[in-house]
């Protein structure tokens, strides 16, 4: 098999972003990785002095955990304010949006339940509605980007109060030169393929886009790619973006993405080029 048979492929990836450039090329694209963000963490002093309060008082009755990252980020420094904290926890239920949050859990010695697949905010909001009552508190660690106001506005229906915990915030790249370029590529025409490992990082793409004056062109340039999701999460943010996405990784993971992407896009670039014929 070909596999990518030289075909240009664009990664957005900023954390494994040597680890996408040697994927790609193993199965024979020509990469261009162009991180698309960087983790900034938030002072946190306030949301833990309010967290050590609600959990001393034994009015925290859920923690929703939406991504490893900013588990691990969270936890880390409330242990560092007083270790004491973490055996408190065990006796707190806590809710994981898929593998990492539920890994980066047990590194501090705590379980939790993983809500089913996609995986999405959706899952973890009708697990919350299952097994909390009216008047309960939840403690919803974010991620990256502001948690849905969907997700707050359901929540908030069935009278459970919501704390949001902002962790970390996704910033642009400290060097956004690359980024530029791959804004201007895909207004040319340039890659072929869009592999894309979170929602937050076509979200960073067309915001560049609209800061370089070239929002439209570069939503013109997408429809243009095959682009491959790495998962339900992901797909979803891109849809309510705009983004058409053509294949999406089961199982969810980077070497996955690469591999569907490798083995299927080339035939549906050649299904459109036929059909264009």
């Amino acid at each position: 098999m070909d596999w990518f048979a030289g075909l240009s492929v664009l990664s957005l990836e900023s954390r494994r972003s040597e680890e996408m450039e040697t994927l790609i090329r193993k199965y024979g694209g020509v990469p261009h990785v162009a991180p698309s963000m960087r983790e900034m963490k938030l002072d946190l002093t306030g949301p833990l002095a309010q967290f050590e309060r609600d959990l001393l008082a034994g009015d925290i009755h859920a923690v929703a955990c939406l991504t490893g990252v900013g588990t691990r980020m969270f936890l880390k420094e409330l242990a560092a304010r007083d270790p004491r904290h973490l055996e408190t926890l065990q006796g707190v239920p806590f809710v994981s949006r898929g593998n990492k949050p539920a890994q980066a859990l047990k590194t501090f010695g705590l379980s939790s339940v993983q809500v089913p697949k996609p995986s999405t905010w959706h899952e973890v909001t009708e697990h919350l509605l299952a097994t909390l009552t009216r008047g309960q508190h939840a403690v919803i660690l974010e991620y990256g980007e502001a948690i849905p106001g969907a997700m707050l506005r359901e929540l908030g229906y069935a009278g459970i109060r919501v704390t949001s915990v902002p962790v970390y915030r996704c910033a642009f790249p400290q060097d956004p030169t690359p980024l530029a370029k791959a804004v201007r590529d895909v207004v040319l025409g340039g890659p072929d393929i869009l592999l894309l490992s979170s929602g937050t990082q076509i979200l960073h793409f067309l915001k560049y886009a609209e800061k370089l004056g070239l929002l439209e062109e570069a939503r013109a340039g997408l429809n243009r790619l095959v682009v491959v999701s790495i998962g339900p999460a992901c797909s979803e943010a891109a849809a309510d973006l705009g983004l058409r996405i053509d294949l999406e990784a089961n199982p969810h993971k980077m070497g996955i993405l690469v591999r569907m992407a490798a083995e299927h896009a080339p035939g549906i670039i050649a299904a459109r080029l036929g059909r264009a014929g």
